[in-house]
């Protein structure tokens, strides 16, 4: 019976199809509107009840259904493009094609699309338990294949596994290769714009408390991996975006252009290294200060910043290096300075005067600057996530008032001050540290360890970093505060009473977690054209000779064929072996006077000489049986006792 031939109404094939959907829809029911997981499933119900009662829906209802979900998603979503809107209209047509399927071919056409809707997973989350997850959904896919294409149908369950697992493990060679070297576009495969949520981290714009807020998430906004020696996490400031205009309440970017690199002050590199960026719907990147070339694809700015053009929406990594610039001798530009010096027209008077009367008192800039840290330093700042609000009069009332803020603060009233009595200053913020993770061997940097500082513009220094923050409280800044690993377990004893952890245990087993999730996120999720190019250039191939690329796919395919093309001849040979000794007990029944008619199989034979030639049929039995063993009773030809063959071949020769 050819394959074509089999009925998918047979027990169990529509139900295993049904499943299968049902396992490949279900992470994508999450992500899509709640009314098109409901249609989805109504539809896969529809086939259900179609298959027990025996019934087929008339072709009719079946457009009409077609025709209103498609009219629903677009009136739903106002197009019919996009993710969402294009993965809910592909989940209602999937489940449209199985309620209409009727034939083998049908179902055949269901299977391999769910190839396509199951990894459309990866569009909205492309975690190891998803993928994990699809992992099963592949094996249930298989299944239903091999049972599609089975006699026996689900009877053969046990099988099923153990051979679409086969089927599985033999691909994986070619998956592998075609993986490594088919040619990757620019960025993350699954990038996908979605712009209908808020990223988490540092915002365009700093305000009082902004910064402060982010101390209690945990969440990692980037890893940072060093080629070579690394800095101390102290000296680890992390740049992102730089403030320079101020409207009395909240920091904002000033004007600022995209600058090259043949316009910045000479500067010898220093530390290399490579940074994995979490989404955060932004377009700015973080580097370890001082900033110089841009990474691939991505602009330098003249206030010494990294953008994109578009926003990181998914995994995105580069690598960069760190540079030391050499001032001397450079004048600060006269927009740069006037942007830099900008400040309210009035407001905040008493810190004007004081800043104004303190620089007359001090010897030059420096000594200024060292004037202001001893103010925060011997006078009563405090450094607290819940200072007391201000609404007016911010600086006044933090610096002469409560005394008391998070970096925001120090950082916002430091420029200030500086900029009363004349010195060009700004705002940096981004995140300062980082936890060393010896197992992945990089720096997790989380959004607990957003911070803001400040840069000062110093004659023949440049601008130079100064963070008030570390006058009045130096752990902030010389030691990393990654103790809530400690505490998680501390609070892991108190809850298991009588079973005692070993010292950091939990932040041992996170940090093995989260190098497990970078390898994943980088080295899978992440595997890029720049990736490619990396690996290809080891190597020895370069970024511009894709032909190797083609020449390595051509010989895989060639070579996969020739391994298959040998496989089937010696399936096809063992077969020939078979026949030919078959043809041969036919020739023998012939010489011993029986005539065999050419339509008469085995059973036939067997039946004709039982009922007439009973002495040829003791003798002739035993070989045909084993005969109808070999080809009829085995599910797979690959399934064949060999016993049974060198039996049957025994027999044949006894004749």
């Amino acid at each position: 019976m050819q394959s074509k031939e089999l009925n998918i109404f047979r027990a169990g094939i529509i139900p295993l199809l049904i499943l299968v959907q049902l396992i490949v829809l279900l992470p994508l029911w999450f992500e899509i509107p709640l009314w098109v997981t409901l249609l989805s499933i109504a539809l896969l119900g529809m086939k259900y009840l179609s298959y027990r009662f025996d019934f087929r829906y008339p072709n009719w209802l079946i457009l009409a259904l077609v025709i209103g979900a498609f009219v629903g998603v677009y009136a739903y979503f106002k197009t019919i493009s996009g993710r969402d809107a294009g993965v809910s209209l592909i989940c209602l047509m999937y489940c449209f094609k199985l309620l209409e399927s009727k034939s083998y071919r049908d179902a055949t056409l269901v299977l391999f699309i769910s190839f396509f809707v199951m990894v459309m997973a990866f569009l909205f989350n492309q975690s190891i338990a998803m993928g994990l997850y699809l992992l099963i959904a592949m094996a249930a896919i298989l299944s239903a294949i091999v049972a599609l294409n089975s006699l026996q149908g689900i009877s053969g369950i046990r099988n099923l596994g153990r051979i679409s697992g086969t089927a599985l493990l033999q691909a994986l060679p070619i998956m592998l290769v075609l993986f490594l070297l088919f040619p990757r576009l620019p960025g993350p495969l699954w990038a996908m714009p979605d712009s209908s949520q808020a990223g988490t981290g540092i915002s365009d714009s700093m305000s009082p408390g902004d910064i402060g807020a982010l101390t209690t998430f945990d969440d990692p906004a980037f890893r940072a991996k060093f080629k070579g020696q690394a800095p101390s996490a102290t000296d680890m400031y992390w740049r992102a975006m730089v403030f320079s205009d101020y409207d009395g309440f909240t920091w904002r970017e000033g004007p600022r252009a995209p600058t090259r690199t043949n316009r910045l002050p000479p500067f010898e590199p220093s530390y290399e290294y490579q940074v994995q960026m979490e989404p955060n719907k932004s377009r700015w990147l973080f580097g370890l200060e001082q900033l110089a070339s841009s990474p691939k694809g991505t602009f330098l700015f003249n206030d010494l910043t990294w953008r994109r053009p578009q926003k990181i929406i998914n995994q995105f990594s580069y690598n960069a290096q760190a540079v030391k610039y050499d001032y001397q001798g450079v004048e600060l530009e006269s927009f740069k300075r006037r942007i830099n010096l900008q400040l309210p027209d009035d407001g905040n008077l008493r810190t004007r005067q004081w800043a104004q009367t303190l620089f007359q008192q001090a010897n030059g800039t420096q000594d200024f600057i060292n004037r202001v840290l001893n103010h925060i330093n011997q006078r009563q700042y405090y450094y607290t996530l819940t200072p007391e609000v201000l609404e007016e009069e911010v600086v006044d009332g933090f610096w002469f008032g409560t005394q008391e803020g998070f970096c925001e603060h120090y950082a916002g009233a430091f420029v200030f001050i500086m900029r009363a009595a004349g010195i060009p200053t700004r705002v940096v913020t981004g995140y300062q540290g980082g936890e060393y993770n010896p197992y992945g061997d990089y720096y997790l940097i989380r959004q607990s360890d957003a911070h803001a500082w400040t840069e000062v513009w110093v004659e023949n220094q440049g601008w130079l970093r100064v963070d008030p923050t570390a006058a009045i409280d130096p752990s902030r800044v010389e030691a990393d505060l990654r103790s809530r690993a400690n505490r998680r377990d501390s609070w892991f004893e108190d809850k298991m009473i009588g079973f005692d952890l070993p010292q950091g245990f939990l932040a041992k087993l996170q940090m093995r977690w989260d190098a497990i999730k970078s390898f994943w996120d980088d080295t899978l999720m992440g595997y890029g054209q720049d990736q490619q190019n990396d690996w290809l250039s080891k190597l020895g191939i370069k970024a511009d000779q894709w032909r190797y690329l083609g020449y390595g796919l051509v010989a895989t395919l060639i070579l996969s064929g020739l391994i298959f093309g040998l496989w089937l001849l010696r399936k096809s040979a063992r077969r020939d072996v078979i026949e030919k000794y078959y043809e041969r007990l036919k020739q023998e029944l012939v010489k011993s006077g029986t005539e065999i008619p050419s339509h008469y199989g085995p059973m036939a034979i067997l039946d004709r000489l039982k009922g007439n030639h009973p002495e040829l049929h003791a003798k002739f039995a035993t070989p045909i049986k084993y005969y109808i063993k070999i080809r009829y009773q085995s599910e797979q030809a690959d399934q064949v006792d060999e016993d049974w063959i060198r039996r049957f071949k025994t027999q044949v020769k006894k004749l």
